[in-house]
């Protein structure tokens, strides 16, 4: 029986380390740089002393990106033999078995990798009494040993195993980095695809990390590696990557028994790998060939399409060359797989998007929900959704909940969504308008999944079943931050004027106390079409409530038109005509009618593109001077905010008011109704 000994050739362990010295120095000075010489030599003058929560945190994690640089320098140079016919035939020549031959470069490559890391490590420890603005304990130099030790093995191991698979040296290195990011290019550009078939589908859940299946950095060992300073690795994790070295070490023993001799300079060794291969790099060239495309046409999806098999057939074309080294690729029997391939690449990118399983229709039943959240905007999810998440492992976050008749009315309103869509009576694709909302609807199950789902909709057309969402007491609770203003000391209250000049403090406490009681009644009586129009119209003044004891807690708001008994309030005590816009703020007023189809196109270097919208139209269809303050005041107070969006039409915007302020500045609003009396 063969000893374990004769495994380890002493020889070839010692040409390698001579030969390949270097690797380790470097990594050692790098290591010796990043880690002790910092804790020795950074000086901090009248700072507090820093406790560490790892070695690694040091220079913003610098020392992690090593980890992906080193070994996979060491596995590939000690490896860089089976590339060139040469030295393969040198090495393979020697009367020793293969096994034995690899296990003696590995013991090379683990001493490169190894070494340096424990010489730091103890260094590391013994400088730790003269680290005078750098506290850290004897645990964190071992857990630094360890898991340098772990994710460099792993690093290394699939190096080895990516020399072993292809053939030449510059392939195996470039797809050593491409296969261990694949993961994160795989799946931002997977969500977008699915993002432009798939109806409902949330792609933010995904990118932004917030799916309890995946993460991107979690399942992406170069970024996982290279960012492990924000969030240390846990023990189970260290032992996932430990065990995935063991098992691509043991499949490297494997191939590389079944490796050919005449193999080196091949690009890939063996020919189960080459399907593979062909189709990762044309996925990946037709779904950047397809975002390229769309995107020049406002995201339309017959240039999705094309993107799509032009980026594809690239992909194939520049593979071929790759493979036979040479431009001269085209032949029948090229084209015959190139349409299979094309065939099997279809497959791919349609079966996410088919629908199979019912994903675009699926609604849970309630009895299945533990709790929802609903959303009517991106920020609010991510806001709603951060918050929750850090405080997953305590009780029930305040942005999911369990009330009952608030999860029947968002359920109805998905169910209403699905049929509309069923129904062809929603566009996915249409432009965002002022009247256009983000409804982000999420359920926790009651078997722990979770479920999350994205709609940009016209909030006119689901009137009925947005109301008992925004009517309820929670939705108005949530939104408003009610009970954070009910609770937080406010020690004056700031109204300004978006447009004026005025601004008034209200510092007597009974004031204050009043008018917050008033604005959270405001806040909490505020019906549907209340809500929906203070979004797309100015309001009188904003709201700052000061909080004296934290100034990074105050509360700020907005007084909106519709706040009656807060209007009252304030104009009993002079306030009101201080700060919200009056006719007196106004040096003139005019109107025009807003013509549909006029192929006006703004130009990309004007200062106020609303503003030549305006005078466009004025030119087209004439305009109107507002000269009586009864006109002026009712149109104030009716006024919808415009933008730019491509939404400029006679649907949305039937009417267009250009106001000039006392103090120069143009405002462009947009009236649903011509002013009565108004000649």
């Amino acid at each position: 029986m063969t000893s374990i000994r004769s495994y380890f050739n002493k020889a070839i362990i010692r040409q390698d380390l001579k030969q390949y010295g270097w690797i380790g120095i470097l990594y050692l000075l790098a290591l010796l740089f990043f880690i002790p010489f910092i804790m020795l030599f950074d000086v901090r003058e009248g700072q507090q002393v820093e406790k560490l929560d790892s070695l690694y945190e040091l220079a913003g994690g610098t020392s992690l990106v090593l980890l992906l640089i080193f070994p996979v320098l060491a596995g590939t140079f000690i490896f860089r033999y089976l590339h060139a016919k040469a030295p393969s035939d040198l090495y393979h020549g020697l009367p020793i078995t293969r096994s034995q031959l690899l296990t003696s470069h590995l013991c090379s490559a683990i001493v490169l990798i190894t070494v340096p890391v424990w010489i730091t490590a103890v260094l590391s420890a013994l400088i730790r009494p003269y680290a005078d603005y750098y506290v850290y304990d004897q645990t964190m130099v071992w857990e630094f040993g360890i898991i340098y030790t772990i994710l460099g093995l792993f690093v290394c191991a699939f190096t080895i195993l990516m020399a072993i698979c292809f053939g030449q040296t510059l392939i195996q290195m470039i797809l050593t980095y491409g296969l261990l990011l694949t993961p994160a290019w795989l799946m931002v550009l997977g969500i977008m695809h699915i993002r432009q078939f798939l109806f409902g589908f949330h792609d933010t859940y995904f990118e932004n990390g917030y799916s309890n299946l995946f993460t991107l950095e979690k399942v992406t060992p170069m970024l996982r590696i290279a960012g492990a300073s924000r969030e240390p690795f846990g023990w189970f994790e260290l032992t996932m990557y430990l065990v995935l070295a063991i098992l691509f070490l043991g499949l490297g023993y494997f191939l590389y028994r079944k490796r050919d001799g005449a193999a080196a300079s091949q690009t890939i060794v063996y020919r189960f790998l080459t399907p593979l291969f062909v189709i990762l790099v044309m996925l990946f060239c037709s779904l950047v060939g397809g975002f390229y495309m769309s995107g020049m046409r406002d995201n339309s999806r017959v240039m999705l399409m094309i993107g799509y098999i032009l980026g594809g057939g690239f992909g194939y074309l520049v593979v071929q060359m790759v493979l036979h080294r040479t431009w001269l690729v085209f032949s029948r029997k090229v084209l015959v797989h190139g349409v299979i391939y094309m065939i099997t690449l279809a497959a791919i990118l349609y079966i996410p998007v088919s629908g199979i399983g019912g994903y675009e229709s699926r609604v849970p039943e309630q009895a299945d929900v533990k709790s929802v959240l609903y959303s009517d905007s991106d920020f609010s999810f991510a806001n709603q959704y951060n918050y929750y998440e850090q405080r997953r492992n305590k009780n029930l976050s305040p942005y999911f909940t369990e009330d009952e008749e608030y999860a029947a009315a968002v359920i109805s309103l998905h169910q209403a969504l699905v049929d509309k869509h069923e129904a062809g009576e929603l566009d996915e694709n249409e432009k965002y308008t002022s009247d256009t909302i983000d409804v982000t609807i999420g359920y926790e199950l009651k078997n722990g999944h979770r479920v999350m789902r994205n709609y940009r909709v016209t909030a006119s057309e689901i009137e009925s079943s947005l109301k008992p969402i925004m009517e309820s007491n929670y939705y108005k609770e949530l939104t408003y931050r009610i009970k954070h203003l009910n609770e937080a000391p406010t020690s004056r209250i700031i109204l300004d004027g978006p447009y004026t000049s005025g601004q008034i403090e209200i510092t007597d406490a009974n004031e204050i106390k009043e008018f917050k009681v008033l604005y959270i009644q405001e806040l909490m009586n505020a019906s549907y079409e209340d809500q929906r129009k203070a979004r797309n119209q100015m309001a009188w003044s904003y709201v700052e409530f000061y909080n004296a004891e934290n100034r990074n807690n105050n509360y700020n708001g907005y007084w909106n038109k519709s706040y009656k008994q807060l209007e009252a309030w304030l104009e009993e005590r002079g306030y009101a005509d201080q700060v919200r816009m009056t006719p007196a703020d106004i040096t003139s007023m005019t109107i025009t009618r807003n013509v549909a189809n006029t192929g006006f196109v703004a130009d990309s270097n004007t200062n106020d593109p609303t503003l030549d919208y305006y005078q466009f139209m004025a030119k087209l269809a004439g305009e109107t001077r507002v000269t009586e303050e009864e006109d002026k005041e009712s149109i104030i107070l009716n006024q919808k905010n415009f933008y730019m969006y491509g939404e400029y039409n006679e649907e949305n915007n039937p009417y267009l008011v250009k106001v000039t302020l006392n103090n120069g500045e143009v405002l462009i609003w947009s009236l649903d109704d011509f002013p009565e009396g108004v000649q």
